[in-house]
C-alpha cells in the first residue's frame, strides 16, 4: 500500500469517526466533587468500590483486597510493631507460583528479589491505611519489604533476597536487536513492530513528558521526525539539550491522523492508557502507536524500558533506571523504621489562575503529586477527600482548615509568581493562623523550566528535595545542588555551562 493511499484511507477514516461522534449524545458536564474530611477507614473495612478494585498483581494474575481477605490472616510483631494481613505463601499457592524466585514491585517504582524457599509463615503482606498491601518479611533484610506492593512477578536467581531488582516492561528485554519487536504498552495493547522504527512522532497528552524521556537517549532526539505542541512551544526545555530541536516539524494542538501521517512515521508515540480515535485511525494506515503513561514511577519505569526496546538501546534504559532506582533507595533508607505517627502531617495543592479564576486543589491519590509525598515520609492528609482516579479537586479554606498540616507545599501555576503567591498567602489573616504558616512551613514546590511534581523526568527531583524538607536530619546528606547537576549531565548530557547558562537561573528550590 503506498504512502498517498494510506493517508487517504486515514482521512476517510477520520471524516467517519468525526461524523459519528457528533451525532453521538454529549454528556453532562461533571461537577466538581466537594472534599470530605471523613477519617480514613480501616484496611480491612474498605467500601465495596475498594475491595473490588485489583490491589495486587501476581504472575499476571490480579488480586483485589476482597480476594486477599478470603486468604489465610497471618499476624506478626517485629521490633514492637504489630502487622496483620495475608499469608504471603497463601497468595503465592492461590497464583500457583512455580518459581523459585520473585520480585516483589512497589507503586513507587522500588523492588526487591526474593528467594521462595525463604518465605515462612510468618511472612505477610500487611494492609495499610491506603487500601493496599505493604510486604513484611519477618527475618529476611528489611532492604527486601516492600511498601504498598503492587506486583509481584518472576526474580532472577539469588541466594540471599537481594534488593534494588530494575523494574522491566513485560516483553521489553529478550529482544534480538534489530526486530521484529514485541511488547506490551501502556494501554496493555500488545504492539508488534517487525524492525526497529527510524521515523517517530510523539503526539498527544503532555507531549513535553514523553519528550523529555525520550530526550535521554541518544536514538530518541536523533529519530524524532515531529512533535506537538499545547503551549507556547513543544518545550521550553529541550532546545538548551538539542540545539536542533528547534528544527523539528511542530503539529499544533490536536491534531489529527491525516496531519502525523504526512510526517511518515513507522512509530507514534502518546501518552494514555486507553487507545483512543487517532490510534485507531492510524493503524487503518499501518502506523503503529505506543502508549506511555508516566504518572506513577513504577509506571515510568515500564515506560522506560519499552522507549529503551523500542530505541535498541536496553542499555542506556537500564542507566538511566539506575539513576531512579539509587535515589528511591535513599529514600527508602532516610525513612525505614519511622512510625506513622510520627511522620508530619502534609498538604500539597496548586494555586492557579486558570481561565481566570483563581482555584486551590489537591491532587488525585493515585498521581505523581501524592507519591512524592508518600516515598519521601510524608503523611498526605488531603487523601481521602481527593479524587481516586484522575483529576484535581478543589477545596476551600474551610477544609484547609480543618487539615491544619504540620507543612503546606504549594504548587505554583506557570504563569504565576511564585514568590508573590506565596507572600500573598503568608499576609492572608485566614491563612496566617494555620500551624505550617505560623511555624515557617509553608513552602513553593520546585521548578525549573517545568515543575518538579509533574509526571515527567523531574519528578524523582522534586521527591528528593521534599525529603529534605520533611526529615532536615535524616537527609542532610542530600545536596539538592549537586543532585540538579547530575541530573543534567548524566541524563541529558548537557555540559556545566549549559546548565548553569540556562537552568540554574530558573530554578526556585527555596521559595518560602
Amino acid at each position: 500500500m503506498s504512502r498517498r493511499t494510506r493517508v487517504g484511507i486515514v482521512s476517510f477514516v477520520l471524516s467517519f469517526v468525526l461524523v459519528m461522534v457528533g451525532c453521538a449524545p454529549q454528556p453532562a458536564a461533571t461537577p466538581v466533587p466537594k472534599p470530605t474530611t471523613a477519617p480514613m477507614s480501616a484496611p480491612t473495612a474498605v467500601p465495596q468500590s475498594e475491595a473490588t478494585k485489583p490491589t495486587l498483581t501476581v504472575m499476571g494474575k490480579a488480586f483485589t483486597l476482597k480476594d486477599l481477605q478470603a486468604l489465610e490472616q497471618v499476624s506478626a510483631e517485629v521490633d514492637g510493631k504489630k502487622y496483620s494481613g495475608v499469608s504471603l505463601q497463601a497468595v503465592l499457592k492461590a497464583a500457583d507460583v512455580q518459581v523459585s524466585d520473585i520480585a516483589l514491585a512497589g507503586s513507587d517504582g522500588y523492588s526487591a528479589n526474593v528467594s521462595v524457599k525463604d518465605i515462612t509463615a510468618q511472612c505477610l503482606l500487611a494492609y495499610n491505611a491506603n487500601g493496599g498491601v505493604d510486604a513484611v518479611l519477618p527475618g529476611l533484610k528489611k532492604g527486601s519489604w516492600v511498601r504498598d506492593t503492587v506486583e509481584i512477578r518472576e526474580g532472577k536467581p539469588s541466594d540471599s533476597s537481594k534488593s534494588g531488582a530494575k523494574p522491566t516492561a513485560e516483553g521489553a528485554s529478550n529482544q534480538p536487536a534489530g526486530g521484529p519487536l514485541k511488547l506490551t504498552d501502556a494501554a496493555g495493547r500488545t504492539v508488534d513492530l517487525p524492525k526497529l522504527p527510524q521515523r517517530i512522532v510523539a503526539v498527544g497528552r503532555g507531549p513535553h513528558m514523553t519528550l523529555h524521556l525520550l530526550y535521554m537517549f541518544p536514538e530518541g532526539r536523533e529519530r524524532l521526525v515531529g512533535t506537538e505542541k499545547r503551549g507556547a512551544t513543544a518545550s521550553d526545555f529541550l532546545p538548551f539539550v538539542d540545539p536542533e530541536f528547534a528544527n523539528k516539524p511542530t503539529l499544533d494542538a490536536n491534531p489529527n491522523a491525516e496531519q502525523v501521517a504526512a510526517l511518515e512515521p513507522d512509530l507514534v508515540i502518546m501518552k494514555g492508557i486507553v487507545a483512543d480515535a487517532l490510534a485507531g485511525a492510524l493503524a487503518q494506515a499501518d502506523i503503529p502507536v505506543l502508549y506511555v503513561n508516566l504518572e506513577t514511577p513504577a509506571e515510568f519505569f515500564r515506560d522506560l524500558a519499552n522507549l529503551g526496546a523500542v530505541l535498541g538501546n536496553p542499555k542506556r534504559a537500564e542507566e538511566i533506571a539506575s539513576f531512579y532506582q539509587s535515589r528511591l533507595e535513599k529514600l527508602r533508607k532516610g525513612t525505614e523504621g519511622l512510625e506513622d505517627a510520627a511522620k508530619p502531617s502534609v498538604l500539597m495543592l496548586e494555586y492557579s489562575d486558570r481561565g481566570g479564576t483563581v482555584a486551590v486543589q489537591v491532587p488525585a491519590k493515585v498521581w505523581m503529586q501524592t507519591i512524592e509525598v508518600q516515598t519521601a515520609g510524608g503523611n498526605p492528609v488531603w487523601f481521602e477527600a481527593a479524587e481516586a482516579t484522575d483529576g484535581w479537586t478543589v477545596v476551600n479554606f474551610e477544609q484547609i482548615a480543618k487539615w491544619d498540616a504540620d507543612k503546606i507545599f504549594v504548587i505554583v501555576w506557570y504563569s504565576l509568581d511564585p514568590q508573590k503567591v506565596i507572600n500573598d498567602l503568608k499576609a492572608d489573616p485566614q491563612w496566617a493562623v494555620l500551624k505550617a504558616v505560623k511555624n515557617g512551613e509553608i513552602y513553593v514546590f520546585p521548578q525549573d523550566i517545568f515543575g518538579w511534581d509533574q509526571p515527567e523526568p523531574r519528578w524523582i527531583l522534586g521527591m528528593m528535595w521534599l525529603a529534605t524538607r520533611l526529615y532536615p536530619d535524616r537527609f542532610k546528606d542530600i545536596d539538592m545542588n549537586a543532585e540538579l547537576m547530575a541530573y543534567f549531565t548524566q541524563l541529558y548530557g548537557m555540559d556545566k555551562a549549559n546548565i548553569e547558562t540556562n537552568i540554574l537561573p530558573k530554578v526556585r528550590m527555596d521559595v518560602r
